[in-house]
């Protein structure tokens, strides 16, 4: 085989093709560094706010007269009525009631999570005057047949937690 270049174009076709896939390898290397960028920045924003055992809760007071829980309730009631209509069939919303409706005065509930699945787990977590509150509350919740178990950590029966309680219900939601 013999080559009709001259040595001076065969060198200038070499750097043209050798510059080609330097600069095709770059943008390949480029790109994928961009979607792993994409990739790790969504699950850093996912988690990147949650570090273990520095979850606080804002001091908030509870309610201090009767009045005051009621109407408390009554607007979460209302909430409730307004946004059910929204929801599809199998709406949590009622459970979600149900656990609202037999709240003792002394236990302020800020925060509620409900995962899907079978069985369904709704999380309530605030906070209380009295462990007593906590375990009132909890018989209560297991009184209502919809709700296969509740359960809540033995260190915050125990009163270990500063007035901060978690509640788990399961159950077909």
């Amino acid at each position: 085989m013999v080559n009709i270049l001259p040595p001076d174009s065969l060198n200038v076709a070499r750097r043209f093709c050798r510059s080609r896939v330097i600069t095709a390898g770059s943008i390949v290397a480029v790109v994928c560094g961009i979607i792993a960028l994409l990739a790790l920045l969504s699950v850093y924003a996912i988690a990147g706010g949650i570090h273990v055992g520095t979850i606080s809760f804002s001091e908030s007071a509870l309610p201090v007269s009767y009045d005051e829980d009621q109407a408390s309730l009554v607007r979460s009631e209302t909430v409730l009525k307004e946004l059910t209509p929204l929801v599809s069939t199998s709406s949590p919303l009622r459970f979600i009631s149900d656990t609202l409706s037999v709240r003792p005065s002394g236990i302020l509930v800020q925060n509620i999570r409900f995962m899907r699945g079978n069985p369904a787990t709704l999380i309530l977590s605030g906070t209380a005057v009295s462990r007593d509150d906590i375990n009132m509350y909890r018989s209560e919740l297991s009184k209502n047949t919809n709700f296969k178990s509740v359960s809540v950590p033995i260190g915050i029966l125990a009163g270990t937690k500063d007035n901060l309680f978690t509640i788990t219900l399961t159950g077909d939601f």
